[in-house]
């Protein structure tokens, strides 16, 4: 991609991370690479599927929590961790059930639903997105 016979110079790379979406961008990646370390932490392995619930689960608490600024960080909570297991289930329909990748299995855990989701991970969830509000409120003026 060259201009007048040159390569572009920093002048590009200050358009683009002064483009509205970059932001959202590194959130995403960043959520994706946390999950994925997480997942490697508590599991020994991971997923390609999980980065991309991890990068979505990251922005959309950050839209959450932008979005409602007048609603406490417990609420905003217990909305991250109902957000995180919906897509936790959206990810397991998709992933375990349609495509047979058998990612993960809560079946033998109490109060589970089709496998893809139960009440511990829920709770988990929630106690996560909590720690992950703060987190996102650090990063997102670095964006």
């Amino acid at each position: 991609m060259r201009q007048n016979g040159r390569l572009p110079g920093p002048e590009v790379s200050l358009v683009l991370a002064a483009s509205p979406g970059f932001g959202q961008l590194l959130l995403f990646f960043g959520g994706a690479l946390g999950y994925g370390l997480l997942e490697l932490v508590w599991r020994g392995f991971t997923h390609w599927s999980m980065l991309l619930a991890g990068g979505l689960c990251f922005c959309a608490l950050n839209y959450l929590d932008t979005s409602l600024p007048d609603c406490g960080d417990w609420h905003k909570a217990w909305l991250g961790g109902l957000l995180i297991t919906a897509v936790e289930l959206l990810c397991g329909l998709f992933c375990n059930c349609w495509l047979g990748l058998a990612v993960w299995d809560y079946s033998r855990l109490p109060y589970n639903f089709y496998g893809q989701i139960c009440l511990s991970f829920s709770i988990i969830w929630l106690a996560l997105a909590r720690l992950l509000l703060y987190l996102v409120r650090w990063l997102r003026p670095l964006l």
